[in-house]
């Protein structure tokens, strides 16, 4: 394995993201939906991992999590061609759409300003309704940076992190 732990994925996880807020195309998209859905069975198997960490991933891969849903079903997509069941959860990924000339968003922290997510301009296509790959991204990585970088952390003494420190502005 090229990546012995769950927190080796998620660096990996995290190094897939800063480069898809630089440039979001759909070859990096691919690697963080497939690095993603890999998180789950990795952390399941980490004794490393505490309760708090093992409790958000369980709020995370329910059936009726959007983002869960989204990374879940597009990463076995890519995987095996077609969907593997038929039924199971009420939303369903019909397709994505990849267009050039995203424009991305203007991200602006007290040090800087800087264009985020500028590149492709991709959408997930689910039960009739479209949703921007970019927002699913943010909210995705937003997950496993609480479960890897905040669960530990004593509640009290958490900083919430904005989305400029996210990306590194």
């Amino acid at each position: 394995m090229l990546h012995k732990t769950s927190r080796e994925r998620y660096d990996k996880l995290k190094k897939v993201f800063r480069r898809l807020m630089r440039n979001f195309n759909a070859d990096d998209l691919d690697d963080f939906i497939a690095t993603a859905n890999s998180m789950p069975e990795w952390m399941k198997h980490d004794p490393s991992l505490i309760q708090e960490q093992r409790d958000a991933l369980g709020r995370f891969t329910v059936d009726g999590s959007l983002d869960w849903q989204i990374c879940n079903q597009i990463a076995n997509r890519q995987k095996h061609v077609r969907p593997q069941r038929m039924g199971g959860p009420a939303l369903r990924v019909n397709s994505v759409q990849v267009n050039p000339g995203g424009r991305g968003v203007l991200l602006q922290s007290t040090q800087a300003m800087r264009v985020i997510g500028a590149g492709d301009e991709i959408y997930v296509d689910y039960s009739g309704t479209q949703e921007s790959a970019l927002a699913f991204v943010i909210r995705t990585f937003k997950h496993f940076h609480y479960m890897f970088e905040m669960a530990a952390i004593p509640p009290a003494q958490r900083q919430i992190p904005t989305l400029s420190d996210l990306v590194g502005v």
